[in-house]
């Protein structure tokens, strides 16, 4: 077998998967040279970032560090982000890198490629929606979560000297928005324990602002009433079939000029590819900023680049795209190792098939509800509760396995479980 530089451009879900698979399977036997390439130094579970934006989870503890995941798994990791690409040179350009000052330590630089992924993930649509981009966070990174984190804190200090009301607006009632929503009220029933003796969940105001005629507009009905009686339930406000046209300082403004007040504003609504891919003239990039791609995944019109997950459109056989899903970039990740390996042998690549099993939304501590779908039975099936609450969780426990290994992922999980056990439940600083 013939080495070869596999590049991988993005180490979410889908993207840091392949890049262990192959370092394991390619890699650590010096069969191919894997290369996984990241803006930042730390992987976190995107499902998981709302979870670090309210300080329900430690991104020391629960996050993944490339270069030492990469030294036990076969791949190599450099940090930067990618500019462009030369399909004919077969190269990418990697942006300068700075320091803390703003003084350039790393210069621009072109690494070449046999094989290129590109997994750089989607971001938040803001619609050009006015206002948008410069008032709220756009919770779809680790930095923005970090961002969010800060913010709740600084509100929260604020809130316990003053017992003024915090009002936070979010701006989209898909998964992110809604478990987001339950997941604040969870802090601030938690925060007087650690000295916040003035703030309890009274001053709090959440709103939560959905297009669409429901909350979480992609699951069935069964799933999104159960869920809104939940917010009902804790007290968050919902918006339902509320467009916004524009965000000011003081909050959301919306088609009927009513404003929504908001001191801290999350904009979690739509899907598109992050805006470096708009440089990307050698590609076929449409105007959501998604690379088209065939049933295979490969990037139309080059056959050595592929795309996968968020960043990819990929139109599925009845005429739908794939849906941006952390499950579709797994299941992406696990069709493209194949493909790769059979590339790599000489043999025929298999076109990539998605397999709906369903989605399941966490309600914090409070519940969790969801839909499974496949094998079990023909239609969906409904599910809360607990169930619910230890089938979510089983999710991420997957999400590990592919990065470990089953039995590797189960000792990293327990030793997660073991630092919790003596550390804050909130992360407060």
């Amino acid at each position: 077998m013939t080495s070869k530089r596999i590049l991988i451009v993005g180490g979410g879900a889908g993207g840091l998967a392949l890049a262990s698979k192959l370092g394991r399977k390619l890699g650590l036997k010096k069969e191919a040279e894997i290369t996984l390439i990241d803006k930042s130094p730390v992987h976190i579970w995107k499902p998981k970032l709302h979870e670090v934006a309210v300080g329900v989870i430690d991104q020391s503890v629960e996050g993944l560090l490339y270069r030492d995941h990469g030294l036990k798994n076969g791949y190599r990791f450099l940090r930067g982000e990618m500019l462009q690409c030369d399909p004919e040179a077969k190269t990418i350009t990697l942006a300068g890198v700075s320091n803390d000052d703003g003084e350039q330590i790393i210069a621009e630089r072109e690494l070449p490629y046999d094989y290129l992924v590109v997994a750089i993930g989607g971001v938040a649509n803001s619609f050009n929606t006015p206002g948008a981009k410069e008032h709220c966070i756009f919770l779809d990174s680790l930095d923005s979560a970090n961002q969010f984190h800060h913010k709740l804190l600084d509100n929260l200090l604020l809130l316990d000297e003053t017992s003024e009301k915090l009002s936070i607006g979010i701006v989209g009632a898909g998964a992110t928005g809604v478990e987001l929503a339950a997941e604040l009220h969870h802090v601030l029933d938690s925060v007087k324990e650690y000295g916040y003796l003035n703030v309890d969940k009274h001053h709090l105001e959440i709103h939560l602002i959905e297009a669409a005629p429901k909350i979480l507009p992609a699951l069935p009905d069964k799933v999104s009433s159960r869920a809104q009686s939940v917010l009902d339930h804790i007290g968050v406000r919902l918006h339902i079939g509320v467009q916004v046209k524009e965000v000011t300082k003081q909050g959301f403004v919306t088609q009927e000029d009513v404003l929504i007040p908001a001191g801290l504003k999350v904009w979690a609504a739509g899907v598109k590819g992050p805006d470096v891919l708009q440089q990307f003239d050698k590609l076929p990039v449409n105007n959501r900023n998604l690379i088209e791609v065939d049933a295979c995944m490969r990037v139309k019109g080059h056959k050595d680049i592929y795309a996968l997950g968020d960043c990819a459109f990929l139109v599925q056989d009845n005429g739908k795209p794939v849906p941006p899903r952390a499950q579709a970039a797994s299941q992406m990740a696990e069709t493209l190792y194949k493909n790769i390996l059979n590339r790599l042998k000489g043999k025929a690549e298999n076109p990539f098939v998605y397999r709906d099993y369903g989605s399941l939304v966490s309600l914090s501590r409070f519940s969790a509800v969801g839909n499974l779908m496949g094998n079990l039975r023909s239609g969906s099936l409904f599910i809360e509760g607990y169930v619910a609450r230890m089938m979510y969780m089983s999710l991420y426990q997957r999400h590990l396995a592919s990065l470990y290994g089953w039995f590797s992922a189960l000792v990293y999980r327990l030793a997660q479980r073991l630092l919790k056990w003596h550390r804050p439940k909130l992360k407060l600083h």
